[in-house]
C-alpha cells in the first residue's frame, strides 16, 4: 500500500475515519426513524376490476349480456397477464391482472376505454365501474353493540368514522349497517280498479319528489334564485304524493300504498354476544405505518369510550397491529441474543483490544445499511429484519480477517501502524472477493418475481446493503481504530474496585480459553490436519458418503418440501352456505346452532381459547371467491386466544367442533377453516374448464370427493354452487296476437317481483332507493303468479296466464371465467402435521387425466402452485447465474481457472449440512430454506477463500505442497472458525426459538447454520485435500512436459 492511498489516509488522519463512522451512525438513525414498520415489505398490486350491476338477472343471463361480451374486448388489452370473472345474480365482476411493472395508470386507462366502447348493454343495467385494486392493510376492527335499533347504531357509527378518519385512520370499511329502501307496495288488484301500472306510479314518484334547480330571475331588481324542495325523506312525506292530480280525484299515494323504510334484500347483520353489532374494519394506506396508526386508534378509544351512549360498548378485535408488533419485538429479542453471542465470541476468539473495534463494526455497518435501505424505499418489516439477523454474523466476518491479521502481526513484533495498514493490504483482495462471492449468491434472488419474489426480496437487498456497508468499515474504519488500539498506553496503578476486578477474572478466562486453543490447533489439530492430508482419499470419500446419504434421504421423502408455511393464524372462519331459495329464517336458527356447538366446544376443552366470536347473517366470505351475500348465507368469525398461549391448536379446535356440529337439510356446503395469511391463494387449487356448466359441476363434485378422501385434507370447497330453480317464461300465440312482446312482460314482472327503481336519495353518507313494488306477501308466494295481470298497451288488464307458459330449469348461484373459459376452482385446507400440499398434488395428478376425459373438461393446478413453479424456475435460473458470479470473481483474485473449482467445491457439502439440519430439526424445506441455501453458497466460500489465500501466501515461501496447506490450516483455523461462530451465534437464538409465530423463519435459519456449521469442518480437511490432488497433478503434468522434449 503507498503512502498516498485512500486506506492509508484513512489509518492515520486524526479524525477522517471517525468522521465517516458518524456519518454512517447518523445516516442508519435517520433511516430507521423514518422508515415504516409493516408485516410485510409494500409491494404493487397489478389488478384492475370491472363491474356491472344488473338488478334482478339470474346469473346465466348476466354471462351472456355483460360477462362474455366485455371479455372478448378486455383481452386484447396490453400486458394482461390473467383475466377471471364472475357472473352472479344481478352483478358482473371481472378481474384483470397484468404483467409485473405495467404501468397502473396506462392500464386502468386501456381498461376503461375498451368498456366505455361497448354500447350494447342491457338497458336497466348501470354503468360500469372500472377501478384499479389499492392496497390497504388491516390494522384492527371495532365493533359497536348494545340494545339499539339500527337506525340508532348508524347514526353512531358514522360519527364515530368521520372522527376516526379525522384522527390519522386512512380508511374504514362499515359492516352490518344494511343499506335501506323505501318500499313502496301496492296490491295487484288495486292497480287494475286504477287502471295503473307500477311503472307509471314510479315515474309519478320521480317527477313528484325533487330538489330541483330552476336559476335566477329578477336580475335588474333584487336577483333571487328559483328552487324547489320538495324531496321527500320518509314514508308519511312520500305517502302525501298526489297521484292523479290532473282529476277530480284528491288520491294520494297513502290512499293506496303501503309505505316504509326497510333494509334491502340479502343484507349482512352482525351479533356478538347475542346483541345487533356494526364492525368497523381499520385500515392503513400503502404508505402508512401500522404502529403509528394503532397509537392514533388508542388515543381515539381512550378519549372517546367514557363519552359513548349508556350500554354501547366497543369491543376491539383482529387487531393486526398488535400482532405486527408482536413479531417484530420477537425478532428484535432474538437479533439482541445474538448479538450478544457474537459480541461473547469474539472476545474469546480475540484480544479485547480488537474484539471491541471488531464489536464497534457491527452498528455501524447496520445503521450504514439501513441508511441506504430507506433510501431505496424499504421498510420494517418480518422479512427485512430476519435478513438482519442473518446479517449479524456474517457483517463481522471482513472485520474478523482483518483484525485478526492485524493483531497477528502486531504481536510478531510490527509497530502498530504498520501493522494496521499492512492488514488491510494484505487482505483487501481477498476480503474484497469474498465479499463479492457472496454478494452474487444473494444478488439472483432479486431475480425471482411474482408475489413470493415481492415479498422475500428484502432478503437479498438488505443482505448486499450490509456487506456493501461491512466493507467499507472494515477497510476504512477499523484500521484507524486498530493502530489506536496497538499503542501501548501507560499502566496504572492495580485497582481494587470491585469492576477491575471482575475485569481481571473475565480477562483470566479469556487467556485460559487463549492458552487452550493455542494447544488444541498447535497439538491435536495439527496432528488430524496432517492425516487428512496424507490420506487424502479417505478423506474425500468420508466426504462423498455424506453427499449420497443425503440424496438418499431427499428421495426416500424422509425430507418433504412445503413451499410457504405460515405461522399458525389466530382467526377462524366457519362458512354455511344452504342450497339457494332457502328462508333466511332457516339460516339463522342453523347460525345460533353454530354459535352455541362453539361455545360447548371451547368448554370442552378447557375454555379461554376464543377472544371473539362475530356471527354474520347474510353473507360468506371466502379468500378464492371472495366475499358473497344472500339470504341463504353464514358465516362465524373466531378469533382464538394467541397460538403461543394456548396447547390446543387451530386443527384440533376445528375437528371437535365439526363433531358437535349438527347438520340440518338444504345445507349446501359447511367449511370451518384458518384466515391463513401471507400470498393469496390456497396450497391446494385445481382449476377445471370446460363448456357445459354441468358437467363442469359434476366434475367438480367428483373432484372434491376424490380430494377429500386424502389422508390430511381436511375440508375441500368449489365455487360453482346450484342457484335456485329458475322459471323460464315465454309468449303464448294468444300473448303475440294482443300486441305483446317479451321485452314489456319482462319489465312488468320485473316491476313486480324485483321492484321498480323509482329513484335514489342522499340521506347524511347513506344513499336510499326509492322502490315500488307489490306487497311482500304477494311476491314471496308462487301462487301470485297465476293471480297477476298484464297490462296492455290500451290500458287493459289481461291474466298472466293467459299470454305466458313457463317451464323449469335449474340455474347457477354464479358462474365464473378464467381467461375467457367457463371454469370452477376446487380448493383444499389441509393438515400440515399430515402432509404437505405437494404430496396431495402428486396424488390427484394421477386420477385428473381420467376425470378430465370422462367429464370432457380441462385440468390445471392454481394457487400457490402455479407462484410456486414460476417462483422455482427464476430460482433456477437465478442459481446457475450466481455460481457463474462467483466463478468469474474467484478466477479474476486467483489467476486461474482451476483454483476457483476447488474453492467453490464446499458448496456442495454446505448443501448437505443444510439438508441434514432439516432432517435432524424435523422440518420439511420451504421456499425460505431455498433462499438460506443462496445466502450458504456465497456464506461458505468466504472460508475456503482465505484458506487458499495463505496458502499460496505460504507456498511463496517456499514450503511444499502438504506442509503449505496443513500450515494455512493451522493458522488460519481461528479466523475461519471466528467467521463461522459468529453466523451461527447470530442465528442460534431463532433457530430455537419456541414461538409459533417465528416457525416458518427456521428453516432458512437452520439452512444456514447448520449449512455453516458442517461446511466449516468439512473445509478444512476437504479442500487442503482437493488441492493437494490439484497441485500433484500439475506437478505431474508439469513433469512430462519437461520430459518429452529431452526425450
Amino acid at each position: 500500500m503507498s503512502d498516498n492511498s485512500p486506506l492509508a489516509f484513512f489509518v492515520r488522519h486524526k479524525v477522517a475515519a471517525n468522521l465517516l463512522m458518524l456519518v454512517m451512525l447518523m445516516g442508519g438513525a435517520l433511516g430507521l426513524s423514518r422508515m415504516n414498520i409493516q408485516f410485510f415489505p409494500t409491494f404493487a398490486l397489478d389488478f384492475v376490476t370491472v363491474r356491472v350491476i344488473w338488478n334482478g338477472a339470474a346469473a346465466e343471463d348476466i354471462e351472456q349480456a355483460i360477462t362474455i361480451p366485455l371479455e372478448q374486448r378486455l383481452r386484447s388489452i396490453q400486458n394482461l397477464k390473467n383475466m377471471t370473472s364472475t357472473s352472479a345474480q344481478g352483478v358482473s365482476s371481472i378481474t384483470l391482472e397484468f404483467r409485473e411493472g405495467t404501468d397502473p395508470v396506462i392500464a386502468l386507462d386501456d381498461a376503461r376505454q375498451q368498456v366505455d366502447e361497448f354500447r350494447n348493454l342491457p338497458a336497466d343495467a348501470e354503468k360500469p365501474e372500472v377501478v384499479r385494486i389499492a392496497r390497504y392493510d388491516p390494522i384492527a376492527k371495532l365493533l359497536l353493540y348494545g340494545p339499539y335499533a339500527p337506525h340508532e347504531l348508524r347514526i353512531i357509527a358514522n360519527r364515530l368514522e368521520d372522527d376516526l378518519l379525522t384522527n390519522g385512520i386512512d380508511r374504514i370499511e362499515i359492516a352490518g349497517l344494511p343499506e335501506q329502501q323505501i318500499s313502496i307496495e301496492i296490491p295487484n288488484t288495486t292497480l287494475q280498479q286504477l287502471g295503473l301500472s307500477l311503472d307509471q306510479i314510479a315515474d309519478r314518484v320521480n317527477a313528484e319528489s325533487r330538489d330541483l334547480p330552476a336559476g335566477q330571475a329578477g336580475e335588474q331588481d333584487s336577483a333571487r334564485e328559483l328552487r324547489a324542495i320538495e324531496q321527500r325523506r320518509d314514508a308519511e312525506e312520500f305517502a302525501n304524493i298526489p297521484l292523479q292530480p290532473n282529476g277530480t280525484s284528491h288520491l294520494r299515494l297513502g290512499d293506496i300504498a303501503e309505505i316504509r323504510q326497510e333494509p334491502r334484500r340479502n343484507q349482512v347483520l352482525l351479533r356478538y354476544k347475542g346483541q345487533p353489532a356494526v364492525e368497523l374494519a381499520l385500515q392503513r394506506a400503502e404508505d402508512g405505518d401500522s404502529l403509528e396508526a394503532a397509537q392514533a386508534l388508542n388515543t381515539w378509544l381512550e378519549r372517546v369510550q367514557p363519552s359513548l351512549p349508556p350500554e354501547l360498548k366497543i369491543h376491539v378485535y383482529d387487531q393486526s397491529w398488535q400482532l405486527i408488533n408482536d413479531r417484530i419485538s420477537l425478532l428484535v429479542n432474538n437479533g439482541l441474543s445474538g448479538l450478544v453471542l457474537v459480541m461473547v465470541l469474539l472476545y474469546l476468539f480475540l484480544p479485547a483490544r480488537v474484539a471491541l473495534w471488531v464489536a464497534v463494526g457491527i452498528p455501524t455497518a447496520f445503521l450504514a445499511a439501513m441508511a441506504v435501505f430507506w433510501v431505496i424505499g424499504g421498510s420494517i418489516n418480518m422479512i427485512s429484519l430476519f435478513a438482519l439477523i442473518m446479517a449479524l454474523g456474517v457483517i463481522v466476518d471482513d472485520a474478523i480477517v482483518v483484525g485478526e491479521d492485524a493483531d497477528a502481526h502486531f504481536r510478531g513484533g510490527e509497530q502498530p501502524q504498520r501493522a494496521s495498514e499492512g492488514a488491510a493490504k494484505r487482505m483487501f483482495w481477498p476480503v474484497v472477493a469474498s465479499s463479492l462471492t457472496t454478494i452474487a449468491a444473494f444478488m439472483p434472488l432479486l431475480m425471482v418475481g411474482g408475489i413470493f419474489g415481492n415479498i422475500l426480496g428484502d432478503i437479498p437487498i438488505v443482505m448486499i446493503c450490509v456487506l456493501i456497508a461491512s466493507l467499507l468499515e472494515c477497510f476504512v474504519v477499523l484500521p484507524h481504530h486498530l493502530r489506536s488500539a496497538f499503542r501501548p498506553t501507560i499502566k496504572k496503578a492495580p485497582s481494587t474496585s470491585r469492576a477491575s476486578k471482575m475485569m481481571g477474572q473475565v480477562d483470566a478466562v479469556r487467556q485460559r480459553f487463549d492458552q487452550a486453543f493455542n494447544h488444541f490447533r498447535d497439538g491435536r489439530f495439527r496432528r488430524v490436519s496432517s492425516l487428512a492430508l496424507r490420506y487424502r482419499g479417505a478423506t474425500l470419500a468420508c466426504a462423498l458418503v455424506t453427499v449420497i446419504v443425503t440424496m438418499g434421504l431427499m428421495s426416500s421423502g424422509r425430507i418433504g418440501f412445503s413451499f410457504f408455511p405460515t405461522p399458525e393464524p389466530q382467526m377462524l372462519q366457519a362458512n354455511v352456505s344452504f342450497v339457494a331459495g332457502t328462508p333466511r329464517d332457516t339460516m339463522i336458527r342453523f347460525m345460533r346452532h353454530l354459535e352455541q356447538t362453539l361455545a360447548d366446544t371451547e368448554a370442552d376443552l378447557g375454555g379461554d381459547l376464543i377472544l371473539t366470536a362475530v356471527t354474520r347473517e347474510g353473507q360468506v366470505i371466502s379468500e378464492n371467491a371472495g366475499s358473497r351475500q344472500g339470504d341463504n348465507l353464514g358465516a362465524v368469525l373466531i378469533e382464538m386466544v394467541s397460538p403461543d398461549h394456548r396447547d390446543v391448536r387451530n386443527k384440533a379446535f376445528i375437528r371437535a367442533w365439526r363433531k358437535r356440529i349438527q347438520l340440518v337439510p338444504g345445507i349446501d356446503q359447511l367449511n370451518i377453516t384458518e384466515q391463513v395469511g401471507g400470498p393469496p391463494g390456497k396450497d391446494v387449487d385445481v382449476r377445471l374448464t370446460g363448456s357445459d356448466p354441468q358437467q363442469l359441476k359434476s366434475a367438480a363434485e367428483a373432484l372434491s370427493v376424490m380430494i377429500g378422501s386424502i389422508e390430511g385434507v381436511l375440508s375441500t370447497e368449489d365455487d360453482m354452487s346450484w342457484g335456485r330453480e329458475q322459471l323460464v317464461y315465454s309468449l303464448t300465440p294468444y300473448g303475440q296476437s294482443l300486441g305483446l312482446s317479451i321485452q314489456s312482460v319482462g319489465r312488468q314482472l320485473r316491476a313486480a317481483y324485483d321492484g321498480r327503481l323509482a329513484q335514489i336519495y342522499q340521506e347524511d353518507q347513506d344513499e336510499v332507493e326509492v322502490r315500488v313494488q307489490l306487497p311482500r306477501i304477494e311476491r314471496e308466494s308462487l301462487a301470485s303468479l297465476s293471480e297477476l295481470s298484464i297490462r296492455l298497451d290500451d290500458g287493459r288488464f289481461v291474466p298472466l296466464g293467459q299470454v305466458v307458459q313457463f317451464g323449469n330449469n335449474q340455474g347457477f348461484q354464479s358462474l365464473r371465467h378464467a381467461d375467457g373459459m367457463l371454469a370452477t376452482d376446487v380448493t383444499a385446507d389441509i393438515d400440515a402435521s399430515q402432509t404437505t400440499a405437494g404430496q396431495v398434488l402428486a396424488s390427484i395428478a394421477r386420477e385428473l387425466p381420467e376425470l378430465a376425459s370422462q367429464y370432457n373438461v380441462r385440468y390445471s393446478f392454481e394457487g400457490r402452485s402455479v407462484d410456486q413453479q414460476e417462483t422455482l424456475a427464476d430460482m433456477r435460473t437465478g442459481l446457475i447465474i450466481g455460481l457463474l458470479l462467483m466463478y468469474t470473481v474467484l478466477v479474476w483474485v486467483f489467476s486461474s481457472w482451476s483454483t476457483p473449482l476447488i474453492v467453490m467445491s464446499v458448496i456442495p457439502l454446505a448443501l448437505v449440512g443444510a439438508v441434514l439440519g432439516h432432517w435432524v430439526m424435523g422440518l420439511n424445506l420451504t421456499i425460505l430454506s431455498l433462499f438460506g441455501l443462496f445466502g450458504l453458497s456465497g456464506i461458505v466460500v468466504n472460508n475456503s477463500i482465505i484458506l487458499v489465500s495463505f496458502y499460496q501466501d505460504q507456498r511463496r515461501l517456499g514450503l511444499a505442497v502438504n506442509e503449505a496447506l496443513n500450515e494455512a490450516v493451522v493458522q488460519r483455523l481461528r479466523a475461519v472458525l471466528l467467521t463461522s461462530l459468529t453466523t451461527i451465534g447470530g442465528l442460534l437464538p431463532l433457530l430455537f426459538e419456541t414461538s409459533l409465530q417465528a416457525q416458518f423463519l427456521i428453516p432458512m435459519a437452520t439452512s444456514i447454520a447448520f449449512g455453516l456449521g458442517f461446511s466449516t469442518l468439512l473445509v478444512l480437511m476437504v479442500v487442503p485435500a482437493l488441492l493437494s490432488l490439484l497441485e500433484g497433478w500439475k506437478e505431474r503434468r508439469a513433469e512430462r512436459r519437461t520430459e518429452a522434449p529431452a526425450s
